[in-house]
């Protein structure tokens, strides 16, 4: 740690980075311009007006979106007189162009006894992308993609894409639609697809018609953290390929690049559609009517429609879903019933279906998915996914016979008299996509059989403090989503959308992949310098507070306890 005796000088930092062609940065925090000595008015304006915007996150070599996770270090809404301490930001990150800066990297880490961190775009919500007195590596500007218009293997025969870690969701959609192709990327295209993202299991509005990301993936360049750059793939070191496919990223190595699968470009259908609490009869009915979209969900998913759903005590937004190679008039027709349903309800709702020519139009044609203008929204999470078996096959059924339907809208008024916002992932993760999945990757077994991936959200000011944003995120993971976990017993959550301080993450995260995933960690990276408080082999680990907030290990005499959202920050 930074102030130890054994804390590499400055000569010995000078000296690795003249092996590493001075791409060794070290950590000047992005709002120090609105702290003294460093203060300037009209940059910290532009800063303060700027802050939730994802690019100028992605861009800084160790500013993260989340930044709860920084726990309010040198923070642009403080005053300028506040100190512009590094708190939780790295110390040192290294802009790496070849396989080389990261081993140097890694190597100095493990002989110098310091935390290591992998940074790729920031787009983290739970806390991997920065560490307290941490050397980082920033894979951010590794940008390539190379076409394979046929990659054979005995798994997988057709065009695929060969990806550099740096890439987003975005930049490859526009690639491949210059192919006239698809690949699975993410709703949020500021997503690095190399990382977390598919590594985590990676869900998309392709999901229902090709799976997750983690099913797309066909090899990894990777870089162990013993030093030694590996390809993983289903015929050569096949433990460590089904590991890196949805057992959790920055865990086992440092991902280099990825090969993925590439499916035909078609014309795409989206369908909208809105209604609030004023716009219904009365609560009763507004209710009735988001109940009549989960209803619906079943049906949605066998005709392989992703989308999003967002609603809160006063309102419901279906933004928008999404048909893969169907038509405005099937879309229409699958989507009847709840249109129905909301009319029988006295609900006056907008409504618009259209259809474009291909995948990538379709999506952007929604604005707050457009990288250009996408932004950091300040919010807690929590999620928990739903099982199809909750839901009736079809709406037309009595839906007061649903019992677990019902249950679920209990649970979700509740939440929204709460001030609770949820945030519904539509996707039937399609299992075809191997003959045997959970044997094929590590993807968390509950995504075979889930129907939504559902999140629950608080919202919080800037300005807002520790404590409070604390105590709202301890009311979203031991009220809102445990009483998911009763709904939904053996189920689990997507790890990259979720509560920080999720009680049992072992099985809520990874389910009975956990101890394979475990001996996987140890196998490749036998010095634990990957670390995550939700990662495989994270429980193995404390912030010691009184220590510095050091990172040291769990022993016999470490205490337990509750896992709370403040200690989860304690990065």
């Amino acid at each position: 740690m930074p102030g130890d005796l054994s804390w590499p000088s400055t000569d010995i930092w000078d000296r690795l980075n003249d092996t590493l062609d001075g791409r060794l940065i070290k950590t000047v925090p992005i709002a120090s311009v609105c702290h003294h000595p460093n203060y300037d008015e009209v940059k910290c304006k532009h800063l303060r007006e700027n802050w939730r915007r994802s690019d100028l996150h992605m861009d800084h070599p160790t500013s993260i979106m989340h930044n709860i996770y920084l726990k309010k270090a040198c923070d642009p809404f403080t005053s300028p007189d506040t100190p512009c301490d590094i708190g939780s930001y790295v110390q040192y990150t290294v802009n790496v162009s070849k396989p080389d800066h990261v081993k140097k990297a890694v190597n100095f880490a493990k002989e110098h006894n310091l935390r290591f961190v992998i940074k790729n775009t920031g787009h983290d919500y739970m806390g991997k992308s920065t560490g307290i007195g941490a050397l980082s590596v920033w894979m951010h500007h590794l940008q390539d993609m190379e076409y394979i218009e046929k990659y054979d293997s005995p798994h997988y025969s057709g065009p695929s894409f060969k990806l550099g870690a740096g890439i987003t969701g975005a930049q490859i959609s526009r690639k491949a639609k210059e192919y006239g192709l698809v690949v699975v990327s993410g709703s949020c295209s500021t997503v690095g697809i190399v990382g977390g993202y598919i590594q985590g299991g990676g869900h998309s509005t392709l999901s229902s018609v090709y799976g997750l990301a983690a099913d797309q993936a066909l090899s990894f360049e990777v870089i162990a953290p013993t030093g030694e750059f590996l390809i993983a793939s289903p015929t050569e070191n096949s433990d460590l390929y089904w590991a890196l496919s949805g057992g959790g990223g920055g865990t086992y190595g440092i991902v280099w690049s990825v090969t993925v699968k590439a499916f035909p470009d078609t014309k795409v259908t989206t369908a909208s559609i809105s209604f609030g609490i004023d716009s219904a009869p009365n609560e009763e009915a507004f209710y009735e009517g988001i109940k009549a979209y989960y209803a619906s969900s079943s049906r949605f998913g066998t005709a392989k429609l992703s989308g999003f759903a967002v609603h809160s005590g006063e309102r419901f937004d279906l933004m928008p879903l999404f048909a893969y190679n169907q038509s405005s008039d099937d879309v229409e027709e699958i989507i009847s019933p709840l249109i129905d349903t909301l009319g029988s309800l006295g609900i006056t709702y907008t409504k618009a279906v259209a259809t474009y020519p291909n995948f990538v139009d379709a999506f952007f044609s929604t604005p707050s998915l457009q990288p250009e203008v996408q932004e950091v929204s300040a919010f807690l999470l929590g999620s928990r996914i739903l099982p199809a078996s909750l839901f009736p096959s079809e709406i037309s059924q009595d839906q007061i016979e649903n019992e677990g339907l019902d249950k679920l809208m209990l649970i979700l008024k509740d939440i929204a008299n709460k001030k609770g916002v949820i945030l519904d992932i539509l996707v039937k993760a399609d299992s075809t996509a191997y003959a045997n999945p959970s044997e094929w990757n590590a993807v968390h077994p509950a995504w075979r059989n889930g129907l939504h991936s559902l999140a629950v959200a608080m919202f919080f000011e800037n300005e807002e403090g520790l404590e409070v944003i604390s105590r709202d995120q301890d009311l979203i993971t031991y009220d809102f989503v445990d009483q998911l976990r009763q709904l939904t017993p053996g189920s689990g959550a997507y790890l990259n959308e979720a509560a920080p301080n999720e009680p049992d993450f072992q099985q809520t995260f990874y389910g009975t992949n956990y101890n394979k995933l475990l001996r996987i960690k140890d196998k490749y990276d036998p010095y634990q310098m990957l670390y995550g408080s939700t990662s495989v082999g994270g429980d193995r680990w404390f912030e010691n507070e009184s220590d510095g907030r050091r990172l040291c290990q769990v022993t016999k005499n470490s205490k337990s306890k509750k896992r709370s959202f403040i200690s989860s920050i304690e990065l």
